[in-house]
């Protein structure tokens, strides 16, 4: 992931100045004021960008909605063929587009479940299930004439839980001995969400620098 360039892109809900804010390489340009200017711009973008989901999502074509995820496309095509001559699991690296599709997820469901507040996960639970019933349903409309029964499922009930200190001991435990192994090892945790930034750099800093 690291070969694509994630702010030099085309314009989307972000302009590459905000893409550059968010990363913090204009921390040295902006005061405190501005920071919050930028900040509140962002918001409202990403708000109106999720309203246009709601029209793009009933009165964009098929043939268009089918030419949206050429990387997820190819992904599919690709696995499909390793599965069928044998040689899957595993699949091949998840492209680009299936990462930003986790991370939308991910990015609306923490900001509800952070509050603590139980309804807040309903709401959540509501738009997960209700997201991938309606897509089935339209999904056997359009393409088979018929109505499906569909009742997803989203079971979240947590496993055990670890004191951080004792988890991080026994990434420590599990990772490569070779320093770039190591610090691949660590990203890729990272970007599964299973370590926060600071975790990275405090192990590495502490087990493979030293």
């Amino acid at each position: 992931m690291s070969e694509f360039d994630w702010v030099e892109r085309d314009r989307g809900i972000l302009t590459k100045r905000d893409r550059r804010f968010l990363r913090g390489d204009l921390n040295e340009e902006l005061n405190k004021n501005q920071s919050y200017q930028k900040r509140y711009q962002i918001r409202k973008r990403i708000r109106n960008a999720m309203f246009d989901f709601h029209i793009i999502y009933r009165a964009l074509p098929n043939r268009d909605i089918g030419m949206l995820w050429d990387e997820i496309d190819y992904w599919i095509s690709q696995s499909q063929r390793e599965r069928e001559r044998g040689d899957a699991p595993p699949y091949p690296e998840i492209p680009h587009l299936g990462h930003c599709w986790r991370d939308l997820i991910a990015l609306f469901v923490y900001s509800q479940i952070s509050t603590g507040i139980a309804e807040a996960r309903l709401l959540t639970k509501w738009v997960i299930e209700e997201g991938v019933n309606k897509a089935i349903r339209r999904h056997n409309f359009e393409y088979y004439n018929s109505y499906q029964e569909v009742d997803s499922s989203l079971d979240w009930e947590t496993g055990d839980s670890y004191k951080s200190d004792n988890y991080l001991q026994s990434i420590v435990e599990e990772m490569p001995g070779e320093p770039d192994a190591a610090e691949n090892y660590l990203l890729e945790l990272q970007r599964g969400g299973f370590l926060l930034s600071h975790h990275v750099t405090h192990v590495y800093e502490k087990h493979v620098e030293d």
